[in-house]
């Protein structure tokens, strides 16, 4: 499916130059205007979240507007999504969406509307499927698939999408008003759910309590936005400065669209390191192969060190009696490796002596799935991190691959 779009592309270059060429001779008409560069940046912000779940830490957001698909007046600015190179695709809490705002569903190849359950590390999000255009900066994806979350269309979650999981449907649960997911991945499932109706992903529900798993096309999942920009759309650049070792509060940085298509999104020195197919590459750590992944919807470094104790109130993280220095050595498929250093604090300590500062540099936890290494926002602080699309060619280098 993949390769007949690019098949298609590549036709229809050839045909205009065609016609391009037959149209030549001294009545050459006036001169095209020059396509101008779109604003790329989007601020990013770490703060206390959205009002209704306030006490984050470590959480890049950005303000986004959504619109009905084709209009450029019915539409809502949304602030406080979350940035998540960690998973692909845009989810919006359903109770910040304006009840005025009417997105269509997207339906099931039998007809039926949509429903989508997004497994995340620590819980599942339930909720419709609708059809959107997305605009950040001066970036447009038009017609997007994107997942409601929480919306009362289809109150009763399939078991094969709860399981044992936790429920994050609501703001207060999920800590952010939607998430913008911008991993390396073009769609959140791609081709396996496009082929099996997968358990724990997309349902087509023919009444409000009946949904069952099903097949959707790849071109109807829901996706990585930057994928279906008309213009910088090989992947991003997260830019965040250094803090302290206290942390910081009020930290803003920039989410760049694109890799190596406007001045600002230029690889530079940073070195390229390629993922596998399931995005990850490999990382030595105290003697220990794992694979690794960079995730900044992740408010720490998550990482197994039975050494290092946990915390008592701060629930996931490592409360060490003194600060550990750690390293981890990143090996990409493509044989380019680097030493990452980094510090572990107690975050108990950290936490009560700091209480305003919402951006950390040196918080880790046990890790959620065992044998990765979890490359949260910490390790985005005081570096450009880019983040190339799967199958497309950003800065000379094919990815999947992350650089920095």
């Amino acid at each position: 499916m993949r390769f007949l779009t690019y098949l298609l592309c590549l036709f229809s270059t050839l045909f205009l130059f065609a016609c391009g060429g037959g149209g030549g001779g001294s009545d050459s008409g006036p001169t095209p205007p020059t396509p101008q560069p779109v604003q790329n940046v989007q601020a990013l912000v770490i703060d206390n979240g959205p009002a209704a779940a306030s006490g984050s830490v470590n959480a890049p957001y950005v303000s986004l507007t959504i619109c009905q698909p084709g209009s450029t007046t019915q539409c809502q600015t949304i602030d406080h999504i979350l940035v998540d190179t960690g998973s692909s695709g845009l989810r919006i809490m359903s109770s910040v969406l304006a009840s005025n705002l009417a997105l269509p569903s997207v339906a099931s190849a039998n007809g039926s509307p949509l429903a989508e359950c997004a497994r995340f590390a620590d819980g599942y999000s339930w909720g419709s499927v609708k059809q959107a255009d997305l605009r950040i900066a001066g970036e447009v994806a038009s017609g997007i698939s994107v997942h409601i979350i929480g919306d009362s269309a289809f109150p009763s979650v399939p078991s094969g999408c709860s399981g044992s999981l936790v429920a994050e449907n609501t703001v207060a649960a999920f800590h952010a008003n939607g998430v913008l997911g911008i991993s390396t991945f073009i769609q959140d499932c791609g081709s396996a759910c496009a082929s099996q109706a997968l358990e724990g992903w997309y349902y087509s529900c023919p009444s409000s309590n009946n949904c069952t798993a099903t097949t959707l096309a790849v071109n109807r999942q829901v996706g990585n936005p930057v994928a279906v920009f008309p213009q910088d759309n090989n992947g991003t650049v997260i830019q965040l400065p250094s803090v302290g070792a206290n942390g910081a509060s009020g930290v803003t940085g920039s989410l760049i669209f694109g890799i190596g298509t406007q001045a600002n999104n230029a690889l530079g020195s940073a070195s390229i390191y390629t993922l596998n197919s399931s995005g990850n590459l490999s990382a030595l750590y105290q003697g220990q192969v794992m694979q690794a992944f960079f995730d900044s919807g992740s408010n720490g470094l998550f990482f197994a060190d039975s050494s290092i104790p946990n915390c008592t109130n701060s629930k996931g993280f490592y409360c060490p009696s003194s600060t550990l220095s750690r390293s981890v050595v990143n090996t990409g498929l493509n044989g380019r490796n680097s030493t990452v250093n980094f510090n572990i604090v107690n975050a108990d300590a950290l936490f009560q002596a700091n209480p305003n500062n919402t951006a950390f540099n040196n918080i880790g936890g046990g890790a959620a799935f065992a044998s990765f290494f979890d490359w949260g926002l910490p390790f985005y602080f005081g570096r450009s991190v880019y983040t190339a699309l799967e199958g497309v060619s950003a800065g000379g280098t094919t990815g999947p691959y992350i650089a920095y």
